[in-house]
């Protein structure tokens, strides 16, 4: 009877080590499945020229990239023009497609600012390699602006 207490114990203690082991597991930070990078598109201008949105890339002496041009809200032949400037300091890119770099309010850990229109949404994609072009949004939900893909 005695060696059958102490095999209970053992197992009792045994299990609570097991499931204090696995709570501390849960508070494990998630893998990431991305990172920042400091790459900017090439300087220069970019346009497209069935919605006439354009943009010009700027490479700023402090290594930031300053994005300003035209965007529109609308459809083809009825659209509203706006002027935009985005200052972009950091990308982020996800491991599964890094060629797709993305800065703004939906990238916490993209480091970017919109210089005017002051708006609480945009977004900047900036496709890189052969088939580099960029694509900017902003405005608020309902009325976004939009460059739709840039091409150098």
């Amino acid at each position: 009877m005695y060696n059958f207490k102490k095999l209970f114990t053992y197992m009792v203690v045994g299990a609570l080590v097991m499931a204090l082991s696995i709570s501390c597991k849960s508070n494990e930070e998630p893998q990431e499945t991305g990172s920042t990078s400091p790459y900017h598109p090439s300087q220069g201008s970019y346009t497209d020229t069935s919605w006439k949105t354009g943009a010009t890339v700027t490479i700023n002496d402090n290594g930031t990239c300053t994005i300003a041009g035209t965007a529109v809200f609308g459809n083809t032949g009825q659209t509203q023009t706006q002027t935009f400037s985005i200052t972009v300091t950091k990308w982020w890119y996800e491991y599964d497609d890094p060629d797709a770099y993305h800065a703004g309010s939906s990238y916490e850990k993209s480091k970017a600012a919109i210089n005017f229109p002051t708006e609480d949404y945009f977004h900047v994609y900036n496709r890189r390699g052969s088939d580099e072009n960029l694509f900017i949004s902003f405005g608020p939900e309902g009325k976004r602006y939009n460059t739709y893909y840039l091409k150098k």
